[in-house]
């Protein structure tokens, strides 16, 4: 536009896609509502030749912060009509030849300072008004806050400078100008005073500053700088006495305790910023290097804190520290915080951008709510909590980085900010959000490694957001990989590129975490922390290939991070050799391995230290530590794919019950479904305090990572055949084993094989062991290694229960119904015990040959009396008087009728429809085939084809 000398009126009004006007050419008027309506103008670069600006000019322009000039003094001159919608209305940032004006020097010349000149420019701290200013108009320092000094001793003209800046005159014209403007009396200081460092030593009963400076001087200082010791009466005087106190410099001070207890806490000081601690008007301030923590309201309502310069040794800053400092318009955190706290930084209205350090681990409740300025945040790497309400309303914010780690983000976290558009996520651990965690999900885009996308596509919580896309990640996005969720690397995802340094991302497997990768294309780790809370629950492994070249999951160092208790044993397999040094242990530890040819030749015993430097892949071993703490078991180049069979060793005896034992285990880093497809034997796990016995088709057991148990060979078996496909995380674990007990309930129970499930507890609600009998016509009262399990007695279970045969101790017995069976059991110490029935699908009564009673076991559990030691005669099982009706109604209608808690399991009722009646004949259910029938606790008729029989239900 050069050389153009005059723009028509509304000219450019309503073009809403102007950013900024660079030349205006040699014009000397702006008209009225030249550009008004222009949304999007943020910036205007205003030539010398202006002299006026006419009324809404720059009407409905809220976002014009940024104006340019060339010459101030012309900019000082520049008339305005009117008193709204001028450049002066919107120059938050005035700049003069490209540079920002914070402290602005008049030139020499300017006699007049029109209205509104540099109202609302908020950057500028200080100004200088020269002799030859003779005219000021109103509201031209506007209303923030800025330091004004007069060069001239003689009073100009002015038309209401207001209360809010600070004059600064030459000493000699103090009363002068006091005189001269009344309604001003209060800021004015003499400049030859507004300076000052002092050095002082902190005094038992006054105030060393005030003694330093003079009490007659106080009023008029503004900058001050304080070396040496302070307390709490020099804290009086700052707030008190230093009324026109701007800047404030403790840097090289120190504060003490002092039992002057002016304000709440200040005579407790000692390297703590607490209370009330400097003036509402104070502008700028660093406090003592000293300084190791900021309490709670320490600076709130210092409405005019500009900038504040914390040391690098704060550790902590107490709730609502900085509460309604509204013209902050920056702060260090120093690293080594670790919590910004409640209403932290509440409505700092001003708060343009924070460095967050790395060393922040939570953002608190209203930490930064309502800081409408707030532009940008950056949330450090190890972030794991933001609460409720934290960045409540802050508008200006218009892109969020989530960090990996984070664990938790509070309702109302992100709501109110209207101008956040682009989400991006990359927790692995899909973490929950509510319904008002963000504005608007339904226009807000949300953006998330290609790996995770369906996992935040389909949660139920982030599923809110309408658009959800996938992201491409870069070096350094991800350090670790840390989830409690399962993580997928489907085949085709993008995978997680290599760190800027050019090694492999770590992994971090919570308790409840996996990493499946899917496909040829590899996701490689360099070191993976695989944790286990040692009770059951553990992160997972699941990959493709059993060979370094083959392997889609290659990790550098697989450490195996198990939580343990003293004295306690533990029983693991591993799939590779472990060197015993390399791993780390909480205490003094033990290694031990398993014998199965002392067993078979001994009958007992097996248990031997382990010998040399290693544990060897894939068999078993058992391991205690003397302390509680984290046993780390390390595997180098480990992979996770492939079949895995495991051949038995054989180990004759002359006992069947002690022959072919091996203890073996789980071979991969996850989870394994042990299914009777490819195994049918008996197991014998160990839960902790006790050996537990368990047959796949009878039983659903889900083998834990790194878990080993005893199996007996049979003769026919050559190896248990491990398959990746019975694989799965901790998650799918618990899915896989509600759907088995849902259709074992859906078949109903095998009309042949007869299941009774008994228990041994110190409560009706405490149990300590098991042991299972199945009643078997086509069975033997031999001992069979296919279904049957000896007993492995432990001695840390307060009590232990087996069946007696001639073969010995049995925790599964399979056997003919003909004859009483003998039950043992073992008490740890005398008191009080109960034995009970899970599942009978045959009723059975128990007889207390020592007291002569007998429990009929279906009604509900027999508590009895005991002393310490071994019982192996006092109980025998044998069928209740039910049990004849029922085997009678099973051979005229081949249905079988048993008892499980809860209801009644049938079997054998394929084509057939079964009736439960009570006693007084109301007909309570019916089914249609087989399967569970749910009721109350009672007695009931069950009727099939026109034959009864009496049952119970507990």
């Amino acid at each position: 536009m050069e050389g153009v000398t005059e723009i028509g009126g509304e000219v450019f009004r309503n073009c809403t896609s102007l950013t900024e006007i660079k030349d205006l050419g040699r014009i000397t008027s702006i008209p009225s509502y030249l550009f008004a309506d222009c949304t999007q103008l943020t910036s205007i670069s205003i030539p010398a030749s202006v002299t006026n600006a006419e009324y809404h000019a720059f009407y409905g322009c809220p976002n014009l912060t940024n104006v340019y000039i060339t010459d101030l003094g012309a900019w000082c001159s520049l008339q305005c009509a009117g008193s709204y919608s001028t450049p002066m209305d919107y120059a938050k940032h005035l700049y003069l030849n490209g540079e920002l004006l914070t402290d602005l020097v008049i030139p020499d010349g300017v006699k007049v300072i029109r209205q509104d000149a540099l109202y609302n420019c908020t950057d500028i701290q200080s100004i200088t008004v020269p002799e030859s200013v003779t005219t000021i108009g109103r509201n031209a320092f506007g209303s923030d806050y800025a330091r004004v000094t007069f060069l001239s001793s003689t009073p100009c003209t002015q038309d209401g400078l207001g209360t809010d800046i600070h004059i600064a005159v030459p000493k000699d014209a103090y009363e002068a100008y006091c005189k001269a403007w009344p309604d001003c009396a209060d800021v004015i200081v003499a400049a030859e005073y507004t300076e000052w460092s002092v050095e002082v030593t902190a005094k038992e009963s006054s105030s060393a500053v005030a003694e330093a400076i003079g009490e007659n001087l106080l009023r008029h200082v503004m900058r001050l700088k304080v070396t040496g010791t302070i307390n709490s009466y020099d804290v009086m005087v700052f707030r008190n006495k230093m009324v026109n106190l701007e800047e404030l410099d403790l840097e090289d001070a120190h504060v003490e305790s002092s039992e002057y207890a002016y304000w709440s806490a200040f005579h407790t000081l000692d390297s703590v910023i607490t209370g009330c601690f400097v003036p509402n008007n104070i502008t700028a301030l660093k406090l003592p290097k000293d300084t190791k923590e900021i309490g709670s309201y320490a600076f709130a309502k210092c409405s005019r804190l500009k900038k504040l310069e914390l040391p690098e040794g704060v550790k902590s800053i107490g709730m609502y520290a900085f509460d309604d400092c509204s013209d902050l318009r920056s702060v260090n955190l120093p690293e080594g915080l670790t919590a910004i706290q409640t209403g932290t930084f509440y409505y700092c209205t001003q708060l343009d951008s924070v460095k967050i350090p790395e060393s922040v681990t939570s953002i608190g409740y209203q930490a930064f709510e309502s800081c409408f300025n707030l532009k940008e945040i950056h949330l450090p790497t190890d972030l794991k909590t933001i609460e409720d309400g934290a960045f409540r309303d802050c508008y200006s914010l218009k892109e969020l980085h989530l960090p990996p780690y984070l664990e938790s983000i509070g309702d109302n976290a992100f709501s109110g900010c209207s101008n956040l558009k682009d989400i991006y996520a990359y927790m692995p651990s899909i973490i929950p959000i509510g319904t008002g965690t963000f504005s608007d999900y339904a226009h807000q885009e949300l953006y998330v490694p290609e790996f995770l996308y369906n996992s935040y596509y389909y949660d139920t919580n982030w599923s809110q957001f309408l658009s959800v896309n996938k992201t491409s990640l870069s070096p350094d996005d991800y350090v670790k990989v840390p989830t409690n969720s399962d993580i997928v690397f489907a085949d085709g995802d993008e995978r997680i590129p290599e760190k800027s340094d050019g090694t492999p991302v770590d992994g971090d497997l919570k308790e409840q975490g996996s990493f499946t990768v899917e496909g040829a294309e590899p996701q490689p780790f360099d070191t993976v922390e695989q944790n286990s809370d040692g009770e059951g629950l553990s992160g997972s492994l699941i990959g493709e290939g059993d060979t370094e070249e083959t392997n889609n999951l290659p990790v550098n160092t697989l450490l195996v991070k198990i939580q343990v208790k003293a004295n306690r044993w533990y029983f693991f397999c591993f799939p590779f050799d472990v060197t015993i040094a390399e791993c780390a242990y909480p205490g003094q530890y033990a290694w031990r391995e398993y014998s199965g040819d002392i067993r078979a030749r001994q009958g007992s015993g097996g248990w031997q230290n382990v010998e040399g430097e290693k544990l060897m892949g894939r068999k078993g071993y058992i391991f205690q530590s003397s302390d509680a703490g984290t046993l780390v078991v390390k595997l180098d180049k480990p992979t996770f794919g492939g079949d895995r069979p495991k051949v038995l060793d054989v180990f004759a005896s002359n006992q069947a019950a002690n022959a072919n034992w091996n203890l073996v285990g789980n071979p991969y880093s996850s989870y394994y479904d042990f299914v009777a497809d490819t195994y049918a034997a008996p197991i014998t796990v160990w839960d902790g305090t006790s050996y537990q016995a368990y047959r796949p088709g009878d039983d659903d057991y889900h083998l834990q990572p790194y878990e080993a148990f005893f199996v007996q060979k049979p003769e026919d078996v050559e190896t248990i055949d491990f398959m990746p496909e019975h694989r799965e995380t901790y998650r799918k674990s618990q899915e896989a084993k509600n759907q088995q007990a849902k259709a074992r309930r859906a078949r109903g129970i095998d009309a042949k094989r007869h299941l009774v499930n008994l228990s041994i507890g110190t409560s009706e609600t405490e149990t300590c062991d098991r042991t299972r009998v199945v009643l078997n016509e086509e069975a033997s009262r031999d001992y069979e290694l296919t279904c049957d399990a000896a007993k492995f007695m432990s001695s840390n279970a307060a009590a232990q229960l087996y069946t007696v045969e001639t073969a010995g101790r049995m925790a599964i017995n399979e056997r003919p119904t003909a004859g009483d069976i003998r039950l043992g059991y073992v008490a740890q110490r005398a008191g009080t015990l109960c034995i009970g029935a899970q599942r009978m699908d045959l009723p059975l009564v128990l007889v207390d040959t020592q007291t002569g009673i007998t429990s009929d076991l279906s009604l509900g559990n027999y508590t009895f009396h005991t002393d310490a030691g071994t019982f192996d005669q006092r109980f025998l099982l044998r069928p209740a008087g039910e049990a004849t009706a029922i085997q009678q109604l099973a051979k005229a209608t081949g249905v079988a009728i048993g008892l499980q808690d809860g209801g009644l399991n049938i079997g054998g009722a394929e084509g057939k429809s079964v009736s439960i009646y009570t006693t007084g004949g109301t007909r309570v259910a019916s089914l249609s085939g087989n399967g569970f029938v749910g009721l109350p606790n009672g007695i009931y008729i069950a009727e099939v084809d026109g034959q009864s029989a009496k049952v119970y239900v507990k």
